[in-house]
């Protein structure tokens, strides 16, 4: 039942999980700071070749992702909300297999990960508020009008998400069970399932999400946080065209996959910033302003037999 559990939950905001360089932490009780894996053994492996993976299964956890990967997901911070990490942690990987306590909700996974860095990499960290450059994400047009792009999410389709919010948080009350999901993703060219999406290097694609949802996965092309400003408020279907930064990913994909070939990608498509305008009808203006980073004080490779 826990991993029905946090499976449907990242089910039902997978657009935007797709997008993020971590899963956003799951909804529950106060966690314990102290909750670690019972047993944990790491070992060196060749990044070229080995399978890569990251599961929590009943009763035990395994990796093989790079330990920059399990980094953001325990801190629940992106690149550009991190200073001071080493350029190792997205180069070289370690298979990690450690026994889960009985009994451990989905909650607890952020503090099981940081602990098993704390203990095995030696991670230290500490908060500080810093000036940085970030974006707002304004109207582009004085009259207010939208582009082809961006449409209000059919009233159906925006029930359906509101049914199943409403199911995940019972369910993690213990009040019931998953909400009904599509039972298959859909390929390239099919239409999106209600409040799923397509986030690939080039293509954002995404069904039944709010515009301050939709600006995460803007902070993670850009590199900057994108702070929502247009006033817009209800759900919306997103669809951005984009030619990619050179050297950026829209998220994690091409960790899980070292030296696959990307995707391709039309020559052709305008920027993230021209693409926001003259597809969604929105743009992005330069700012400053503080940003909450998380430092890292130290972080080294682990102590093996």
């Amino acid at each position: 039942m826990r991993v029905q559990r946090l499976v449907a939950v990242i089910a039902l905001v997978p657009a935007i999980a797709a997008a993020q360089q971590f899963l956003p932490s799951q909804p529950g009780p106060p966690v314990d700071p102290s909750t670690r894996f019972e047993v944990v053994a790491i070992k060196a492996i060749d990044a070229s070749g080995s399978q890569v993976l990251m599961r929590m299964t009943p009763g035990r956890f395994e990796s093989s992702v790079p330990i920059g990967m399990l980094l953001r997901q325990a801190l629940q911070k992106p690149d550009y909300e991190i200073v001071g990490a080493p350029g190792w942690m997205d180069a070289e990987r370690y298979s990690i297999a450690a026994k889960v306590p009985e009994s451990t909700p989905p909650a607890a996974m952020q503090v099981l990960l940081l602990n098993l860095l704390k203990d095995g990499f030696k991670l230290t960290t500490h908060l500080e508020t810093r000036e940085r450059p970030i974006f707002h994400l304004v109207m582009a047009r004085a009259d207010g009008r939208l582009g082809p792009g961006l449409k209000m999410t059919p009233a159906d389709c925006q029930a359906t998400m509101k049914d199943r919010i409403a199911a995940a948080q019972a369910m993690l009350a213990g009040r019931g069970g998953p909400p009904p999901l599509p039972q298959a993703f859909p390929g390239p060219n099919e239409p999106l399932p209600c409040g799923f999406g397509r986030l690939i290097p080039g293509l954002a694609d995404v069904s039944g999400r709010t515009v301050a949802q939709f600006v995460t996965t803007l902070s993670d092309l850009t590199g900057r946080p994108v702070i929502d400003k247009t006033g817009l408020t209800g759900m919306y279907d997103f669809t951005l065209k984009y030619s990619p930064e050179l050297g950026r990913t829209a998220g994690p994909l091409a960790l899980l996959s070292p030296g696959a070939p990307p995707p391709p990608v039309d020559p052709d498509a305008p920027s993230v910033s021209v693409a926001l305008q003259e597809q969604l009808g929105l743009k992005l203006e330069n700012a400053r302003g503080p940003v909450e980073v998380a430092v890292i004080d130290k972080l080294e490779r682990p102590m093996l037999d």
